[in-house]
């Protein structure tokens, strides 16, 4: 947790904040490249692949995920320069396709409802449905077709079963773990070495409600978020909406040591939203300053 503890004590500035996104969005376009190349020229593995990453292919998927977010945001920041956010969506899309993981799908999906809302359009949402309309349709038809690929067969599973792959057994698991030991739980992991693949149960099965008070007091401060200090810097929102990708990721797969993305981006998150908090505070308080009314 020390890297965490580090991140939440940096001022994530406006200045700062800009360059380091871009640092991001070209550090992953490469990264995704060479992706895109390695499995074209070498693995030709195009279901559950993980590219160039060590990591579970859910991981990469995502990863593919992070890169969209940032080409649609650089595509509407900078419509005059539409070349690299076009080729980051498109080497984004291609990440997440060959993952085969549905999380980064779930998480697009929550991510668009989200920005809907703050658009908040009556044409948006109407398009909005008649898109999940034609994909139910489209997933179900392409399920019994020559198309279909084990990626349908898994997001047609999800939709019209209900399957999530055990997912359901083991999370109910750990709601039973955590009901023999309510203060302060139980195992950190089941006997067959795994675990309920939902950070929430997870932290009531093996630290209980003690626990759970100590993960609420960490994630006290996004209660002060406020939606104006996206709009008074929009270099802010990226990393709002990473938090919420991996918040998605953290209610369907992996254990609590393993969601490193979420510890990440939620202590970027309440660092920035502790440095526009205390920002605001100053701006009311002009004692600190060295011009204002006195």
């Amino acid at each position: 947790m020390i890297p965490f503890v580090a991140l939440v004590s940096v001022n994530f500035s406006k200045v700062m904040v800009e360059k380091l996104t871009n640092i991001i969005f070209n550090f992953l376009l490469i990264m995704l490249g060479c992706s895109f190349l390695y499995v074209m020229l070498e693995t030709h593995i195009f279901s559950r692949s993980s590219g160039i990453f060590v990591s579970y292919y859910i991981n990469t998927g995502h990863y593919g995920l992070s890169l969209i977010v940032l080409s649609v945001f650089y595509y509407f920041l900078s419509p005059s320069k539409k070349i690299k956010p076009i080729l980051g969506a498109g080497l984004g899309l291609f990440t997440l396709l060959i993952s085969s993981a549905r999380s980064p799908m779930l998480a697009g999906a929550v991510l668009v409802i989200i920005m809907f809302f703050y658009i908040n359009k009556l044409k948006y949402w109407l398009l909005l449905a008649a898109f999940i309309l034609v994909f139910i349709i489209s997933i179900y038809y392409l399920r019994y077709s020559s198309l279909s690929t084990e990626y349908i067969v898994r997001i047609y599973d999800a939709i019209f079963e209900g399957n999530a792959y055990g997912r359901s057994y083991y999370l109910s698991k750990g709601w039973e773990v955590f009901e023999s030991n309510p203060l302060f739980g139980g195992p950190t992991l089941f006997k067959d070495t795994m675990y309920p693949h939902n950070i929430f149960v997870e932290v009531l099965m093996s630290m209980g409600i003690a626990g759970f008070i100590l993960l609420g007091l960490y994630f006290k401060d996004l209660a002060k978020f406020r939606l104006r200090y996206i709009k008074e810097n929009i270099y802010y929102l990226p990393y709002f909406l990473f938090f919420v990708q991996y918040l998605v990721l953290v209610q369907t797969s992996y254990c609590i040591f393993a969601n490193i993305e979420f510890w990440c981006f939620s202590a970027v998150i309440i660092s920035i939203i502790l440095f526009c908090y205390d920002e605001e505070i100053k701006s009311y308080d002009s004692r600190g300053n060295t011009t204002g009314d006195h």
